[in-house]
């Protein structure tokens, strides 16, 4: 049942906080680091399908999509159960791996009561984002307006999807390549593409080609294959993101105005059709491209939604970037300067390989970390993550 507490995961190990983080600990052999605390894991909700994203209304309160085209209101109060947010979304697509993706709450909320999707639509079939408004009971919401933005190719098998309020309020969007060749070097192509928008839907003037009367006034940077993570780190400006790679080099890249980098899936010998056996970042074709602060070789994780973990409660964790990964089933965690270089990379021992494919991890208003799993047929789960004091 949605909202369920607890699952076979807990029973089987015969433990839950605490407990649980020390359980799995011994299961895999690894225990924490000099200076980061242990976690206390609890599951808040479950029977989910692929959830994909979610995001804070406000201190208690959090919306939360899944792909299959349903919106949920959840809470942090103990034993609270996802409540259903009915919402007009017959015109999903929903060939895979589309439907209701990527979701951010408007920062004016508490007046406006606006959010915005990204997600894949049929008829005409593209990515779009849409503006929505929830009501005060929080059980319906409604459309406003026309979508921020429509037009962002849809194509197997890549089409990330994820938001993020950038500082100077602006939107920003990550986009996928759309399995099509010259999309990502494209500037007038949405697809492979960080684009940035007014929540209005208007240009934002401080864009690279803002002036351009083709689509390219809304990109902000370009030369991506997946991008599946975006993230801002706080107390600066500085915004990263996560994609995919093909069989090498998944990346985490510091986002940056007008920048290329460097994915180029074109055959050199002019053959057409989607060439993926090229660098992830080519540095030969396109000598400034920017490289990625961080990328996993081989094999790949499927590096997905990041988060940033801050407070003094969280130790040696605090300022890290939380990466979460479909393919590797765990957390990535990577230490950066003051400029955005990695110098440390690392891993969560309790969520390694303990609950399968990870999407989304967000730190609520609390401090706690938010994990949704990503597994499917109605197997997924919230997890609520919290550091537990020496």
């Amino acid at each position: 049942m949605k909202g369920q507490v607890g699952t076979a995961v807990l029973a089987a190990l015969g433990a839950t906080g605490v407990g649980l983080a020390a359980a799995t600990a011994a299961i895999s052999g690894v225990s924490p680091r000099e200076g980061e605390p242990g976690l206390d894991i609890q599951v808040v909700a479950s029977g989910l399908d692929i959830p994909w994203d979610l995001d804070f209304i406000d201190a208690t309160h959090y919306l939360l999509t899944e792909r299959p085209g349903r919106l949920w209101l959840g809470s942090t109060a103990p034993g609270s159960t996802l409540q259903r947010v009915s919402a007009p979304l017959g015109d999903l697509n929903l060939a895979k791996p589309g439907g209701l993706m990527g979701l951010v709450v408007d920062p004016g909320f508490a007046t406006n009561r606006l959010f915005y999707t990204c997600q894949t639509h049929k008829a005409p079939n593209d990515v779009r984002v849409v503006r929505w408004r929830l009501n005060a009971a929080g059980t319906v919401a409604s459309r406003v307006g026309a979508p921020v933005i429509a037009g962002i190719p849809f194509g197997q098998p890549h089409f990330g999807c994820r938001l993020l309020n950038a500082p100077d309020g602006a939107l920003m969007i990550g986009t996928g390549d759309a399995g099509q060749a010259g999309a990502p070097q494209n500037r007038d192509s949405l697809a492979g593409k960080i684009l940035r928008v007014r929540r209005s839907g208007a240009v934002p003037a401080g864009n690279p080609w803002a002036s351009a009367t083709t689509p390219r006034r809304f990109v902000w940077n370009y030369g991506h294959r997946n991008v599946q993570g975006l993230a801002l780190r706080p107390g600066t400006t500085q915004i990263f993101n996560a994609e995919h790679g093909p069989d090498w080099d998944d990346e985490v890249n510091q986002v940056k105005k007008a920048a290329n980098y460097g994915w180029n899936p074109v055959d050199p010998s002019g053959a057409p059709g989607y060439y993926q056996q090229v660098p992830m970042t080519d540095l030969v074709k396109f000598p400034k491209a920017i490289a990625a602060v961080w990328s996993s070789g081989v094999p790949t994780l499927a590096t997905s939604g990041m988060s940033f973990v801050t407070g003094a409660a969280w130790g040696a964790y605090d300022g890290q970037a939380f990466v979460a990964q479909l393919k590797g089933s765990a957390v990535l965690t990577l230490t950066m300067d003051a400029a955005g270089a990695v110098t440390a990379v690392g891993s969560v021992p309790e969520l390694a390989g303990t609950y399968g494919r990870l999407r989304t991890i967000r730190q609520a208003p609390d401090g706690a970390l938010y994990i949704l799993t990503s597994n499917g047929s109605a197997s997924d789960v919230v997890l609520r993550v919290t550091p537990v004091a020496p």
